[in-house]
């Protein structure tokens, strides 16, 4: 029924490439294959803590080779393993913001299908996916949590468990420092229920400094989560 929804929409509102502005068929999203070539694709980074490598090994060897960067080897951050879908660089860019402020919640579900054809993860291995949460302030300011509707569309419709919740409002993150980032984010963050033994994919649609996602993880697994990974639709 969806689909067939779908192809009605589409076929009165007809869908164009963002960037080159020609008609998109079906199977394509918010670009045309041309334009979704020349994405800024993530392609070498730590696959621990998503810091990015200044080289692509991708085109060195067949596989990445060093999936750990120096810092992870000696201290660990709370999560296991990182996906990463793109840079954060236009046009990228632009349409995530476009999805968090401007009421555009149809484009942040579109971001998310378009995050599953740059990086495909298998929702199988973990006990629960999960968005960051915004605070009920953030969220009655933006009318949604942009995460949770870029994972929908990554990932089917679907209600994910509220285990993970903002416990307090924080200043944006985007006006601070990385002291003032971490300093902010003490306490911001709590688990209602129960994740012990359970292996947790973490959502958010920007990863910068890293310290949300950071102190997500730290509060899952201080709640006794077995294994934390991330999926970033965008890496700053």
């Amino acid at each position: 029924m969806v689909k067939i929804l779908s192809k009605i929409v589409n076929f009165l509102f007809p869908q164009i490439c963002f960037t080159c502005k020609s008609s998109l068929s079906s199977d394509e999203i918010l670009f045309c294959k041309t334009c979704f070539k020349k994405l800024p694709f993530v392609k070498s980074y730590c696959k621990r803590c998503g810091r990015l490598f200044s080289i692509d090994f991708s085109e060195v060897f067949e596989e990445d080779t060093l999936s750990y960067c120096g810092n992870c080897l000696k201290d660990p951050p709370p999560f296991e393993r990182v996906f990463l879908g793109f840079h954060y660089r236009e046009p990228i860019s632009s349409l995530i913001q476009r999805a968090k402020f401007s009421e555009n919640f149809e484009l942040a579900y579109q971001l998310g299908r378009l995050l599953r054809k740059a990086i495909e993860v298998s929702f199988e291995f973990y006990d629960y996916i999960l968005p960051v949460p915004l605070s009920k302030k953030r969220k009655r300011e933006r009318g949604y949590n942009q995460s949770q509707l870029m994972l929908w569309g990554y990932g089917g419709f679907y209600l994910p468990k509220e285990l993970l919740i903002r416990a307090r409002h924080t200043r944006p993150q985007s006006e601070l420092s990385l002291k003032e980032r971490l300093e902010n984010l003490k306490g911001a963050f709590a688990v209602r229920g129960s994740v012990k033994e359970k292996k947790i994919l973490l959502f958010d649609d920007v990863m910068t400094s890293g310290a949300t996602l950071y102190e997500t993880a730290k509060v899952l697994k201080k709640a006794g989560a077995k294994e934390v990974h991330l999926l970033v639709l965008a890496r700053a």
